[in-house]
C-alpha cells in the first residue's frame, strides 16, 4: 500500500478534522463490535422474514436457514442444517433440486423453479406445525459469489403459492359457472318467447305476463 497506518492518518488529518475524526479517538475494538452488531441485526431481520431462505452448497447440504416463520405456510426447517437434500428427501426429488442448484451456480444467474412438496416428503418434518397436504412453491435460486476456501453456494428462497393457486382455481371455476349460465339463458330465450322490451313471457294463450 506504501503508507503505514500512522502515515495514512497523518496525511488525511485535515480531511479527518473537517469530518470531526481524530486518530486518538480511533478504537479498532469498537469498529469490530459495530460490524459484529450489524451482522447480528442483519441476521435478526432475515430471521423475521415470513419466507424461508435456504443456503445450499453445491453438493446439496443445508448450510443455513433463515426466515420462514409463517407457520401457516411453512414448516420449521432448522433440523435440516448440516444434512444433504438426499438425506431427507427421496432420491427422485432430491436429484431434481440438486440439478437446479448446480444449474444456478454454473449459469451464475437467478433461476425460478416451481415444485410441489409436503411435510411428509421431508424426514423429520412429518409432525411439525405447518400447512397440511401437498403445497405448491415457487423458488428463486440465486448463486452466491465465490468465497475463498468455501464451496459454491446458492440462496434458495421458497414462496408458498398454494393460496394463490387456490384463489385462481376458484376464480376459473366461477368464470366457467357464469359462462354456463349465459349459455343456458341464451338457450331459454330461443325456446321461451320473451319480450325484448318488457322482458315478460308470452303464455300459451298469447298473453304477456
Amino acid at each position: 500500500m506504501g503508507e503505514t497506518g500512522a502515515q495514512f492518518l497523518e496525511s488525511g488529518s485535515s480531511l479527518d478534522s473537517r469530518a470531526g475524526f481524530r486518530a486518538a479517538d480511533y478504537d479498532f475494538t469498537q469498529v469490530v463490535q459495530m460490524i459484529h452488531a450489524d451482522s447480528n441485526i442483519i441476521e435478526a431481520v432475515l430471521s423475521a422474514i415470513p419466507e424461508p431462505f435456504f443456503v445450499f452448497d453445491e453438493e446439496g447440504h443445508y448450510v443455513k436457514i433463515l426466515g420462514g416463520i409463517d407457520r401457516s405456510r411453512y414448516h420449521d426447517g432448522l433440523h435440516l442444517i448440516g444434512k444433504r437434500i438426499h438425506d431427507v428427501i427421496r432420491q427422485e426429488l432430491a436429484d431434481q433440486y440438486l440439478a437446479q442448484i448446480k444449474k444456478a451456480i454454473l449459469s451464475n444467474e437467478v433461476l425460478t423453479y416451481s415444485y410441489t412438496l409436503s411435510a411428509r416428503d421431508i424426514k423429520g418434518s412429518e409432525d411439525l406445525a405447518g400447512p397440511e397436504g401437498l403445497q405448491s412453491f415457487e423458488a428463486h435460486i440465486s448463486p452466491i459469489r465465490e468465497i475463498d476456501g468455501q464451496p459454491r453456494m446458492v440462496v434458495w428462497i421458497a414462496f408458498n403459492i398454494t393460496p394463490l393457486q387456490d384463489a385462481m382455481k376458484e376464480k376459473d371455476s366461477l368464470i366457467l359457472d357464469l359462462q354456463q349460465a349465459t349459455r343456458e339463458i341464451k338457450t331459454l330465450r330461443g325456446i321461451i318467447p320473451i319480450c325484448s322490451y318488457c322482458k315478460n313471457i308470452r303464455d300459451d294463450k298469447g298473453y304477456w305476463t
